[in-house]
């Protein structure tokens, strides 16, 4: 461990987050991240030495650091966490056609009144007007609905994301199936066009594909579907045979309703080819402004809780995450995400028994998290 005082400097609440909440997803995506003026990236501390790196899928990672998929818009964004220090990057879900995201605003602070775990998830939650003084209390609520560039765009700036990253670093490309995808005949169904995308993210540059079946915040299905052991080993089964033998096939998922179904979804994932399961994804709840109404507008009554107050939920997940991995042997790669706000939090993913331990909220609200982690962990 590192002797002596931190060096890294603080971020929040001196500076705001580098995604703009006030500005639409279009405006981040072009124009961020945004670090203010005069600030710079800190020297990442010295690596480990290379036979000290991980083993990830078959890649070599100098850290168990990543960012799961969500903050990451485009090659911008892939480029500056590398560059952060996070290894392990995740570029934003995309689909098989150009869709538009939902309206700003897409992002609000709320009140969860302390930690949110499962019982909680009926609760109604409101906005708040206030910042949190300390970033282990921020909490926001967010609904994109999954926006997507067109194919050009993406095989372009894919190869220009994998291009961006340094050697000890690893892309993964998230992917969703999008029901009429491609404008297709009905002939071409929901899941191959999971199939379809995954291959497209595969010939555009991507190191390991991610099938995220957990979005909360698109209305159409494709994003509440890791409950369902069936249908999980079905598309999983159809990815993993179409991808080329060296890209392996990651699944995120959510909290479960209850133990069998999270024991039987990872059982079925497994016997499907899946490498490795990513959880979990935001919290799904209600949220009000002061007048009673949906918080992000008519038709987004339910969206995703982010932030400090999910890491006990996240906790909780990767726990019975590891039992079951290991009570049934299933060879699976573990990786947590959710509510991770400073480097202590992503190292109790790690004790709880995670591989991999990722932040997106505190990525963005402490863009040099990361640099944090490295420093605590760097060789004396």
């Amino acid at each position: 461990m590192a002797s002596g005082a931190p060096t890294i400097p603080p971020w929040w609440p001196q500076h705001g987050p580098i995604y703009d909440i006030d500005k639409t997803y279009a405006h981040n995506a072009a124009e961020g991240p945004f670090v203010p003026e005069g600030v710079t990236l800190p020297v990442r501390p010295p690596r480990p030495p290379k036979e000290k790196w991980i083993d990830l899928l078959g890649y070599k990672v100098a850290s168990p650091l990543g960012v799961p998929a969500g903050p990451l818009l485009n090659s911008r964004w892939t480029t500056f966490a590398a560059r952060a220090g996070f290894d392990i990057i995740t570029y934003k879900t995309i689909r098989s056609q150009p869709t538009e995201g939902h309206a700003h605003p897409n992002v609000v602070y709320i009140d969860t009144r302390g930690p949110l775990s499962r019982d909680r998830l009926g609760e109604v939650l409101q906005i708040r007007k206030d910042k949190a003084p300390h970033i282990e209390d921020v909490a926001i609520t967010n609904s994109f609905g999954m926006p997507s560039r067109d194919k050009e765009y993406l095989r372009q700036d894919i190869r220009a994301a994998r291009d961006g990253l340094e050697e000890g670093q690893v892309l993964i490309v998230s992917v969703v199936g999008t029901p009429g995808g491609c404008n297709a005949p009905a002939t071409h169904d929901f899941f191959q066009d999971f199939v379809d995308t995954a291959v497209f993210a595969a010939e555009s540059g991507a190191q390991i594909i991610e099938a995220n079946f957990s979005c909360p915040n698109v209305v159409t299905g494709e994003g509440k579907l890791y409950g369902n052991p069936d249908v999980v080993y079905k598309i999983s089964s159809r990815i993993v045979h179409a991808l080329p033998l060296d890209i392996p096939l990651v699944i995120k998922v959510g909290v479960f309703d209850d133990f069998a179904t999270m024991r039987q979804v990872f059982w079925e994932a497994a016997r499907a080819g899946v490498r490795g399961i990513c959880g979990i994804n935001t919290l799904s709840m209600k949220v009000v402004d002061e007048a009673g109404e949906p918080a992000l507008g008519p038709g987004r009554v339910q969206s995703g809780i982010c932030g400090g107050p999910i890491r006990m939920a996240a906790l909780e997940w990767t726990r019975l995450a590891r039992r079951i991995i290991d009570e049934e042997h299933l060879a699976l790669t573990l990786m947590t995400c959710g509510g991770a706000m400073s480097a202590k939090h992503l190292d109790e993913f790690l004790s709880e028994g995670s591989q991999v331990a990722m932040t997106a909220t505190g990525m963005m609200w402490d863009p040099l998290i990361a640099m944090r982690w490295h420093e605590k962990h760097q060789n004396p």
